[in-house]
């Protein structure tokens, strides 16, 4: 992407060429995920880069490293964090002054950005263009509830952007399902069936296969997958591998298949789902052990670079010292130039840019 983007400065022809909305499509096509890391309270995001020639001949792939040699732009690593690109965060001005976190998660090519102070600002965007549209507010909760929890995924088969809102009652445990199609004005209320015994969604979800998947928690502690369906509009549940008490666990999409991260102070183990929708398939692909005495020698980040795909993800181990390097995000994101015209389908779409001169965010 980054030599697609240096192509564009050649003239004025070549420009508009990339810009094109059909070689876009085309481009998009072929571009493998990326790895884009930020501190969690700036709006610019840095693209991460990797010496091909150097990690293709590394014998340690995975590779286990410090998040200071990632985050330090002045690092001689073989890990580098150029470009980068600013995301349309709100204006502290417009928050009387505070400092927020804006959640971000990625989609196809998109971000859905949301104010953690205040949800009725929410955005999706594109990081590599800086076109934004803004999204109509979400409906209020009148009720005590435990937690929320958002997803942002795409119906393939529609071609449309979903943003999904979880939420579970503190009284009678009454989950409650509500879902915005990108484009459209309105939320809707989904009416889902789901275990009564289900008392917590973690909030980070995963999408893949048309599909919104979570981690949900029941009343006996046991964990399991609950994935969103965008086709069915149904929830369908997956077994997990097992895992020891205390032992944290991430969901995410990874070289074409649906993964888990298990960690805990001792161990590191990535799991892979090697038939979809089948809980008996989980295989281990990546193990890390702690054999060290002190926390201070333990990695905080885990490089991977898939050779056959030419996919490279960084990831966050449990030993991560956020005291001393500060808050960060990573997300892993499939960057695209095509226009936001192009892509939301609705009447409700007035498309701004971050780069505008006249932009009022």
């Amino acid at each position: 992407m980054k030599s697609v983007l240096i192509c564009r400065c050649v003239c004025k022809y070549w420009n508009t060429f990339i810009y094109d909305s059909n070689f876009a499509k085309l481009l998009f096509t072929y571009t493998p995920t990326c790895t884009m890391i930020r501190h969690l309270h700036s709006g610019i995001f840095h693209l991460v880069e990797y010496d091909r020639i150097e990690w293709h001949e590394r014998r340690n792939n995975p590779l286990c490293c410090s998040v200071f040699e990632v985050l330090d732009p002045n690092s001689n690593n073989s890990i580098k964090l150029d470009p980068k690109f600013e995301i349309p965060i709100p204006d502290p001005k417009s928050i009387q002054g505070r400092r927020v976190y804006v959640d971000v998660l990625s989609c196809n090519g998109l971000f859905y950005l949301s104010c953690s102070m205040d949800r009725d600002i929410s955005l999706v965007c594109n990081p590599i263009t800086g076109e934004f549209i803004r999204l109509p507010k979400q409906p209020p909760i009148l009720r005590p509830y435990e937690q929320i929890s958002w997803g942002f995924g795409f119906h393939p088969k529609t071609n449309q952007y979903k943003v999904m809102r979880i939420y579970i009652f503190k009284h009678d445990r009454r989950m409650v399902v509500e879902m915005h199609t990108v484009g459209t004005s309105t939320w809707i209320n989904i009416e889902v069936d789901y275990p009564k015994n289900l008392i917590h969604v973690l909030n980070h979800s995963a999408y893949f296969n048309g599909a919104l998947h979570w981690i949900g928690i029941d009343v006996d502690g046991n964990d399991s997958i609950w994935a969103f369906n965008f086709d069915t509009e149904r929830f369908q549940s997956f077994s997990m591998p097992p895992k020891d008490q205390g032992t944290k666990v991430r969901i995410f999409e990874f070289r074409g298949s649906l993964c888990l991260i298990y960690f805990n102070d001792l161990l590191v183990t990535m799991w892979m789902m090697k038939r979809y929708g089948d809980g008996k398939s989980w295989a281990p692909i990546f193990q890390y052990t702690n054999s060290s005495i002190t926390t201070s020698q333990l990695p905080s980040c885990i490089g991977s670079l898939d050779r056959k795909n030419q996919e490279f993800r960084i990831f966050v181990t449990p030993w991560c010292d956020f005291k001393a390097h500060g808050k960060f995000q990573i997300i892993h994101h499939v960057p695209t130039l095509i226009p936001l015209k192009d892509i939301i389908i609705g009447d409700n779409v007035e498309v701004q840019n971050i780069y505008s001169p006249d932009n009022p965010n």
